[in-house]
């Protein structure tokens, strides 16, 4: 396996999630019963290759959908903006919690299919991961967009009203230097999104190319969903 770990006793191969020797029943490393969400947001920022390795060592992946919560409520959002360029100028006729729960509904059957696909692949490539730890991983790497959501998104919203999402005045032509620092603070929040899923498939696969094709194929179909969401979810 390419992801393998040595037991220091047997020299056995194990799969890197495990803790108990498979061969001669040594302990590999400390057991993990559940996550720490402070600690491991720490982690994300100093180390997050530590914050994915605890995630994956956690028996119980607590937190998740507490977390999908506020992702679902960020891409809404995201999904609002793209609007203004896929239909333009217009008046959303879609209540936002119907809009919210087909959001949300739609991150939830994607982030479950894709890793279910990336499990299949990686056990074709002789890496062995799990469904669980995929998923657990790949919503852990989003958590910038819970930042996001809590605090620029509340922020942007008291500055601009209903303007944030008008063509006609932009943002940019209110209060152009503001809306500026907001746009630049919203494409560092991607970065670090990006960056996270990549460390976060990198510890996975412990393969800089597969965990490179994954990220790139993650988040070209997540725009495209997101996109797709843009030009049919406010019509309905």
């Amino acid at each position: 396996m390419k992801n393998s770990i040595t037991c220091p006793s047997c020299s056995a191969e194990n799969p890197r999630y495990v803790y108990i020797c498979k061969n001669c029943r040594a302990f590999l490393r400390e057991r993990i019963y559940n996550i720490d969400l402070w600690k491991v947001i720490g982690f994300l920022i100093e180390n997050p290759k530590k914050a994915f390795q605890l995630i994956v060592y956690s028996e119980h992946k607590n937190f998740i959908f507490f977390i999908i919560f506020f992702v679902a409520a960020k891409f809404l959002i995201n999904a609002r903006f793209l609007s203004m360029i896929s239909l333009g100028d217009f008046i959303p006729i879609t209540g936002i919690v119907l809009s919210y729960l087909l959001i949300l509904s739609a991150i939830v059957i994607y982030l479950l299919l894709f890793s279910f696909i990336s499990t299949v692949i990686n056990k074709n490539l002789k890496i062995n991961t799990r469904i669980r730890d995929n998923f657990a991983v790949l919503v852990y790497s989003l958590l910038p967009n819970v930042f996001g959501v809590v605090f620029l998104t509340v922020i942007e919203l008291a500055m601009f009203g209903g303007y944030l999402f008008s063509v006609n005045p932009t943002p940019f032509l209110i209060k152009g230097f503001i809306a500026y620092m907001f746009a630049g603070a919203e494409v560092l929040f991607i970065l670090w999104t990006i960056f996270l899923t990549f460390v976060a498939m990198k510890v996975q696969t412990s393969s800089i190319l597969s965990s490179i094709t994954y990220t790139i194929v993650f988040y070209g179909c997540l725009f495209a969903i997101l996109y797709f969401a843009s030009m049919m979810i406010f019509t309905i």
